[in-house]
């Protein structure tokens, strides 16, 4: 029994704006699957990449379907500015501050002051109580440099040869942090835990799991 099927030829885009985003997402993608077929990688950093790999898929069919650069959870549109930060983006900035829609980082300008976090790294556990979360000062204690607490500034993360995450703490990456005037990267976060200064409440962002799956 023989079935007759309809195969429906889509345009790829190819030369304006779109053209170029379409080839610095196919870009990143062959990047990241060759990190992933790489031996040695960590488990972390595997479920990071695969992580990565699935928002880069997406926005790659959202901008096949034509909805793309259109906010997720509201619907406006998201600046040029920030796709050009990261192509994979989801939310506009509003979206984003407010906490909405599906996030594997911890946003500092969404905690408050005297929040506390508890990193765990691949080498290492930090304790950060969190003074200003606008400018990420902090007081950071842990791993081989910090025996102490002292101040810092928390100024984000990344994954080498992945845009970098200004203030927010990404699981996989690398924080990125200032300390009397010198640049201190830790390893690979593992997990987050946040407790809420005001409250006796913590919310942890476990290695590969959204905050809003909890």
């Amino acid at each position: 029994m023989s079935e007759n099927r309809t195969v429906h030829l889509v345009e790829i885009p190819i030369g304006g704006r779109e053209g170029a985003i379409w080839n610095r997402l196919h870009s990143e993608r062959e990047e990241i699957c060759e990190a992933l077929l790489e031996n040695g990688n960590a488990t972390f950093e595997i479920q990071w990449l695969q992580s990565r790999l699935r928002k880069v898929d997406d926005a790659l069919d959202r901008l096949m379907s034509g909805s793309y650069g259109n906010c997720s959870q509201c619907g406006g549109s998201i600046t040029g500015a920030r796709l050009d930060t990261d192509p994979a983006l989801v939310l506009c900035r509003e979206c984003e501050d407010s906490g909405a829609g599906s996030s594997d980082d911890v946003v500092l300008g969404n905690l408050k002051p005297f929040d506390t976090i508890f990193m765990h790294t691949h080498n290492s556990d930090y304790r950060i109580l969190l003074l200003d979360p606008k400018t990420g000062r902090a007081l950071v204690e842990g791993g081989e440099f910090l025996k102490e607490p002292k101040e810092a500034l928390l100024k984000g993360s990344a994954v080498l040869g992945f845009p970098f995450k200004s203030g927010a703490l990404s699981v996989g990456s690398n924080l990125e942090m200032w300390v009397d005037e010198r640049v201190l990267l830790t390893s690979a976060i593992r997990s987050v835990q946040v407790k809420h200064s005001a409250q006796d409440v913590a919310r942890v962002y476990p290695e590969g799991l959204s905050p809003v799956h909890l």
